[in-house]
């Protein structure tokens, strides 16, 4: 579904700049370097997501009526996980680029990936009750399975390259 892989792109891209400088930038200062490409990548997978979606859930014109405006709203908390995810990865590339994560790093940044998938699940439990009430349970489940898959995909695609810690 993507060609490039944004999070990787953009975290490893950063690593030349935290080995030149005696201290590793913050990841805020990172992401603020690089917003206009980050939001560009975010918007362009926002728009192939929601194509996806669209093209996926077969909606009724009364249920793409009662859908889209949770799925939207859905998307907009979904998104700032994403950016939280981007956060992490960036924290990752400059403990990596550093030459090594320590015992502490690593239990700070699992915590932190932890919470994150905790948070994740819980938006798309809240989400699926209320696309139940107000579209149908059969396509909650729908909007469910294809964000489950979307997401997988995206998780490999932003992940697969990413060096394990050692």
């Amino acid at each position: 579904m993507f060609k490039h892989s944004p999070l990787i792109l953009l975290a490893f891209a950063s690593l030349p700049l935290f080995a030149a400088e005696g201290d590793a930038p913050s990841t805020k200062q990172v992401m603020q370097e690089h917003k206009a490409v980050i939001q560009n990548r975010l918007a362009d997978i926002d728009y192939k997501r929601k194509q996806i979606v669209e093209a996926n859930m077969a909606l009724t014109v009364p249920e793409g009526e009662a859908f889209w405006p949770v799925y939207n709203s859905y998307r907009t908390e979904a998104d700032k996980l994403s950016k939280e995810a981007i956060a992490l990865l960036l924290d990752y590339a400059r403990d990596y680029g550093q030459g090594s994560v320590s015992d502490e790093d690593a239990a700070k940044l699992q915590e932190r990936l932890l919470d994150l998938r905790k948070d994740q699940l819980e938006l798309k439990e809240k989400y699926a009750k209320r696309i139940a009430k107000e579209v149908s349970p059969k396509r909650s489940l729908r909007f469910l399975q294809i964000e489950d898959q979307l997401d997988a995909i995206s998780l490999l695609a932003n992940t697969s390259d990413v060096p394990l810690v050692e």
